[in-house]
């Protein structure tokens, strides 16, 4: 294993959650079509960061799909 793969910091990439909200949307999309429930986000500064995801990730799909939302 490389240096680069065992680091924490980068382990969120292996996923590819990296990109537009767009495609960071589209990659979870595809997730969840292969069948993954859970998703667990690493981010630094958590909460800033975590609040951006949010408002850029996850509020657009559940303004278009109320439905979605736990809150509605």
């Amino acid at each position: 294993m490389k240096l680069q793969e065992y680091s924490v910091s980068n382990r969120g990439l292996r996923p590819r959650l990296i990109g537009t909200p767009e495609q960071i949307r589209e990659r979870v999309e595809a997730f969840e079509a292969a069948g993954l429930d859970l998703l667990l986000l690493q981010m630094s500064p958590q909460a800033e960061e975590m609040e951006r995801f949010s408002e850029q990730v996850i509020r657009p799909v559940v303004e278009a799909e109320p439905e979605l939302s736990l809150l509605a």
